[in-house]
């Protein structure tokens, strides 16, 4: 007897077989692939195009904003350093500008938010800290600017300017012996201003040494002999009885 295969119409047991499922294709044609790095060279193209055009607007604005600054009119130069610092928000120089605008305008509290901004876009240019020293002070936030100052002479070791201006915040605050450290070491950096001599004679005369302070006094004297006010000083002190 011949085997014959079951028949599914009788054994509802067999089924036939499904035919195989076709699988999807993930991966990106040629052309698509073409396609998409077509538009991201586009996209970058376009975010360039717009950077350089931002950045020649912001140049444009700054400019006139450092225009009517020299003239005088300080509201119109803080819109035009605004539009400016808007279309470049991470120039630190442009936010400087803008605060010291703000300063100029007698806008402390505006001018300070501002000088914190280009404090922290640049952390490590002692010149942003100094000016925000500065800010802090005229507000009267005395010890703020001392550390901001502080800061800026670290980073800027070799500028007298930065240790006088931290000597006399020094002197606003009554930290004496401070304010004469700093300016000690203005004198040291720049020995021929006669003003640096004079504020760390000041200084001196208010910590009691009379014989350093009659120093620098005729050492100012000597550097401007035209201002009248440095002869005045050693006269005051000369006539005082130093042991």
């Amino acid at each position: 007897m011949t085997r014959q295969d079951p028949d599914p119409a009788v054994d509802p047991s067999i089924t036939e077989a499904e035919p195989p499922k076709r699988r999807r294709r993930t991966t990106t044609t040629p052309r698509g692939e073409e396609a998409s790095a077509a538009q991201i060279r586009l996209a970058q193209y376009r975010s360039q195009q717009q950077a350089r055009s931002n950045q020649r607007r912001a140049v444009t604005f700054f400019n006139r904003a450092e225009l009517y600054r020299r003239y005088g009119k300080l509201t119109i130069a803080l819109v035009e350093y605004r539009k400016a610092v808007d279309l470049q928000p991470s120039n630190a120089y442009y936010r400087y500008r803008l605060g010291d605008c703000f300063s100029a305008a007698n806008e402390d509290e505006a001018a300070v938010v501002e000088l914190e901004q280009s404090r922290n876009l640049c952390p490590s240019d002692g010149f942003y800290h100094f000016w925000l020293g500065n800010a802090y002070a005229r507000i009267g936030r005395i010890d703020d600017a001392i550390g901001e100052i502080q800061l800026a002479c670290l980073l800027s070791d070799s500028d007298a300017y930065y240790f006088v201006r931290l000597g006399v915040v020094y002197l606003q605050g009554g930290y004496l012996r401070e304010a004469a450290s700093a300016l000690r070491r203005a004198v040291d950096l720049d020995g021929n201003n006669a003003s640096y001599h004079a504020l760390l004679g000041d200084a001196c005369v208010r910590l009691g040494y009379e014989r350093e302070a009659l120093l620098h006094y005729r050492s100012a004297g000597r550097l401007d002999p035209y201002d009248t006010a440095y002869v005045e000083n050693v006269r005051r002190i000369s006539s005082v009885e130093i042991f």
